[in-house]
């Protein structure tokens, strides 16, 4: 009798051990499987949440940019040109050969010295700026200014000659081929070189120097941008 209790007892603890080990992987993969599932429920939150921000800037920014654009809906554009006629209703401009007939009416601002004019104040001859918006093919003007500064580049000058005489802010100048003297305007800006181009100093020159200038004609004035030695400079000091 006590050797069947023994057995039977033997037995019970057998099958719970069977029983424990078949039992615990299972929870254990049910409890990972949980904490997957919740992991991955977070993870989307998570993406869903990132996703909404991110569409939600994009929508901002689109909001802002169609209303800069709305602002600006065509190209603006912009000439200069020369009176040649002015009347309560037209502005014709000589625009490089080119003559340009511009619509003054109410919405055109007409400027001068950063200040407001009236269109019977417009000089003839006078140089202007026209700035407005291209709609399709048709131009429509928004702001005009004036001066009568010419608003043209200067004309490149370019000669061969000898030096005839060396001033303090000026030479003068005999084009090659030319019997006339030049004075030639110097700047801070104008820079002296030797024949390998090579920075100089204006006092490296002497007179019957040949040198190439090169420089820009301002209204009757010939202004030096670059002198240079067309044979090896002197030593002074020699």
């Amino acid at each position: 009798m006590q050797k069947k209790l023994t057995k039977t007892t033997n037995l019970m603890f057998a099958c719970l051990f069977l029983i424990a080990i078949l039992i615990i992987p299972t929870i254990s993969t049910l409890k990972a499987q949980e904490i997957e599932e919740e992991q991955a429920e977070n993870s989307s939150e998570t993406t869903n949440t990132l996703r909404e921000r991110i569409e939600k800037i994009v929508e901002q920014q689109k909001e802002k940019t169609e209303s800069v654009l709305g602002e600006y809906p065509n190209q603006m554009r912009g000439f200069v040109g020369q009176v040649t006629r002015v009347s309560e209703t037209t502005l014709t401009l000589d625009n490089r050969g080119v003559t340009r007939v511009v619509p003054l009416d109410e919405n055109v601002i007409l400027m001068r010295d950063d200040s407001e004019v009236a269109f019977d104040t417009i000089e003839i001859d006078s140089w202007t700026t026209v700035l407005g918006i291209m709609d399709n093919d048709s131009f429509s003007p928004k702001k005009i200014t004036f001066t009568k500064n010419s608003l043209l580049p200067n004309p490149h000058v370019v000669h061969l000659g000898i030096i005839r005489n060396i001033k303090t802010r000026s030479l003068d100048f005999q084009p090659r081929g030319q019997e006339e003297i030049i004075t030639i305007d110097l700047t801070n800006n104008t820079e002296y070189q030797n024949s390998e181009g090579e920075i100089i100093d204006l006092d490296e020159f002497i007179k019957d120097d040949q040198i190439l200038l090169i420089g820009y004609q301002d209204n009757s004035d010939t202004v030096a941008t670059v002198i240079r030695a067309l044979a090896p400079v002197l030593d002074q000091n020699e």
